[in-house]
């Protein structure tokens, strides 16, 4: 008895050294949140994404006749696919484990498995995508079409899930109750989250093309479909990576745009907070630059680093963009 009781009293102890190193570290706890955010949202935009730019690339398999987008696009199936069970299953070891913070039957529970289902349907969708390839070789419309239902799919899936991180963070404020529907979701159409919603889907396309480079690049001694198969699909994916986020920048330009001018005119910006945000907004122009390299380079696969730090800069950018997904600054006090 002395022996079972002197083991759970180590593995006690052994349990409890995290949260002692995190009380010892605070910026290792700030850290493991930023990790928390950012690496969910960036594969679930992805795989939002890859549908659309894998349905792509099989077209261009069609139209253009080359072998090399529909080889392409199965990869991209394989990723999506890798990525959509990977988020179910720790979503749903996520959901076990903080059911107890919020209300059971509450709206913030409904929402919250409700983007938990959606996310499970499409995963579902892309799973058939990529296992019924050989099977619709013949009838590529169908299949064609299939991928755009998954990625559609996982689009609303994404939607859902945003919504469900902002009634949450809404509910957890001490005047949860005066707060209603209306002043979650409709706060103004130039408010954070309205601004950080207009960039969302250039956003999970470029998160895909820049997931997809990277993916191939991981698979190109798994499989070797030949040096030029993966000189042309990599800048392919990058290129794709580059158009989608030069769309999203000026998206969000304009919206930095618009956010100076009306806290200009109320008296709320100087200079050198005008300074500040144009410096915000200059660092993301970064990712497309490393991108731009890679879809002109001749040997891409020299590039392995430059993909690697756009997707990382890429990626960073989630933490900010769930922040004003969730800023709850326009509600009323």
């Amino acid at each position: 008895m002395n022996f079972f009781q002197d083991v759970l009293a180590q593995m006690t102890m052994w349990a409890a050294l995290p949260k002692q190193w995190l009380h010892a570290y605070p910026f290792l706890q700030t850290g493991i949140d930023a990790l928390c955010v950012t690496l969910p949202l960036a594969a679930l935009l992805a795989f939002a994404g890859l549908g659309f730019v894998s349905a792509t690339a099989r077209i261009f398999s069609i139209t253009r006749k080359r072998s090399s987008y529909d080889k392409c696009a199965r990869q991209l199936a394989m990723l999506a696919m890798v990525l959509g069970w990977t988020l179910l299953i720790a979503g749903r070891v996520w959901l076990f484990f903080v059911q107890s913070a919020y209300t059971p039957d509450s709206l913030p529970d409904f929402m919250v498995e409700l983007s938990w289902i959606l996310l499970g349907l499409a995963v579902l969708i892309s799973s058939l995508y990529f296992a019924l390839w050989k099977f619709l070789v013949k009838t590529p419309i169908l299949h064609i079409v299939m991928g755009f239902v998954s990625g559609m799919q996982a689009c609303i899936a994404v939607a859902v899930t945003l919504g469900a991180a902002r009634m949450l963070s809404a509910y957890t404020r001490p005047d949860a109750s005066s707060i209603t529907l209306g002043d979650i979701f409709f706060p103004g159409w130039l408010s954070p989250f309205w601004c950080a919603l207009y960039w969302t889907l250039p956003l999970a396309l470029a998160m895909a093309g820049a997931c997809g480079a990277m993916w191939l690049v991981i698979r190109r001694k798994r499989e070797d479909f030949g040096r030029d198969h993966y000189n042309t699909m990599i800048p392919w994916c990058a290129a794709w990576a580059r158009n989608a986020w030069t769309i999203f920048w000026l998206i969000f330009l304009g919206a930095t745009v618009a956010e100076i001018q009306q806290s200009w005119q109320g008296d709320a910006f100087t200079g050198r907070n005008v300074a500040l945000e144009s410096a915000k907004v200059l660092i993301w122009l970064a990712p497309l630059a490393l991108w731009t390299i890679v879809a002109r380079s001749v040997a891409p696969m020299r590039h392995k680093l430059s993909l690697l730090a756009a997707l990382l800069l890429a990626v960073a950018f989630m933490l900010p963009y769930y922040a004003q997904v969730t800023d709850l600054s326009a509600l009323k006090a």
